[in-house]
């Protein structure tokens, strides 16, 4: 179910136009018959935006882009406080199986402050992910690949206890890929 509602997040953020990296250190890059992809290890980061907690009965592309435009009125809010001007899509894993929290939001310092009470700040746990870059246009088709062919056929499974997410450039920056970031151990 969460593999699932990685796939329809991803498809859903297709549209979504965002807005600076937490430290990464490269440990392998690889690349799968179709997939390009890099092994790092993130360090632990904050994401502050809006949250909404997503059961599978709600996992539709109406439920996304709802909690987007939700986030948009507050990115000029957070810009001044923020890491970079990236935005992420965060799904964070709750203790029900299928249910998760999203967040649409942006990285900042571990220790700010939201400047309003409708914005949710949290940490993203250190963890090792599998990163795929990708055009906006080919995200649903990416996710499509890491599950269908890359997953399966690596030597890496799900690490369940992190959080999932994809890094999106600044607005006016589309040209640029989107990180899509899988957690993962090794099998």
């Amino acid at each position: 179910m969460r593999t699932l509602s990685i796939v329809l997040t991803a498809i859903v953020c297709i549209m979504i136009q965002g807005c600076n990296k937490s430290r990464q250190t490269a440990m392998e890059t690889k690349t799968s018959p179709q997939l390009k992809y890099d092994i790092v290890d993130r360090n632990a980061f904050t994401v502050m935006g809006i949250q909404t907690r997503v059961t599978p009965d709600e996992e539709n592309n109406e439920k996304y882009s709802g909690i987007w435009k939700e986030f948009e009125p507050y990115i000029d809010q957070i810009r001044p406080i923020s890491i970079g001007w990236r935005c992420y899509g965060v799904d964070f894993p709750t203790d029900k199986q299928g249910i998760f929290d999203y967040l649409a939001g942006m990285a900042v310092q571990n220790d700010a402050v939201a400047p309003d009470p409708n914005l949710v700040t949290r940490k993203v746990p250190a963890a090792r992910y599998a990163v795929f870059k990708c055009p906006y246009q080919e995200i649903g088709q990416t996710y499509q690949e890491i599950f269908s062919s890359w997953l399966p056929n690596s030597r890496y499974e799900i690490n369940d206890k992190a959080c999932s997410f994809e890094q999106y450039a600044m607005r006016g920056r589309e040209d640029r890929p989107v990180s899509i970031h899988i957690p993962i151990k090794s099998k």
